[in-house]
């Protein structure tokens, strides 16, 4: 009587390893998937923290009719890789600069902070966030509100006779 010995056939095992490797590879490719998201999800959550902190502070001062207080500064940066420029909301009665909002070209493309409107309450206010350089793939977004300063809004009422 002969024996057969238990184990697997060489088809199986390659089979097994074709359907391991798929496997496999969709892992991997759920994983650099899940990363690219969190990497702009954090990308997207930076410029809106930027943006929540610089909108806040810029409104607090154009209410108490202090808005001209901020500038956008260009800021030059030089390390190993090369010089890059910012625009940076700057206190400028204090010489401090607030946040970084956006890299751009040169140095001559941060825009003017506010516009006076015509009516003498209210200030157009632009702010470039993100990477604002040309031939970068990525995003450079352009907010603009307006502030109303609460003393000019806001006038006493004459008495009517």
């Amino acid at each position: 009587m002969q024996q057969r010995q238990g184990g697997f056939t060489l088809v199986e095992l390659m089979v097994a390893m074709a359907i391991g490797t798929v496997i496999i590879l969709g892992a991997g490719q759920l994983f650099l998937t899940t990363f690219q998201t969190f990497q702009t999800v954090d990308k997207v959550s930076r410029k809106q923290e930027t943006l929540i902190f610089a909108v806040s502070t810029l409104t607090e001062a154009g209410r108490k009719g202090k808005i001209g207080d901020y500038a956008i500064i260009s800021d030059e940066r030089s390390s190993e890789s090369g010089t890059r420029h910012y625009c940076v909301l700057q206190n400028e009665d204090k010489s401090q600069p607030i946040v970084d909002l956006a890299q751009v070209d040169e140095e001559t493309a941060c825009p003017t902070l506010s516009e006076a409107s015509g009516d003498g309450v209210s200030h157009t206010v632009t702010l470039p966030i993100g990477d604002c350089r040309e031939g970068v793939d990525a995003t450079c977004d352009q907010i603009t509100f307006t502030i109303s300063e609460r003393n000019k809004a806001i006038s006493p009422e004459e008495p009517t006779s």
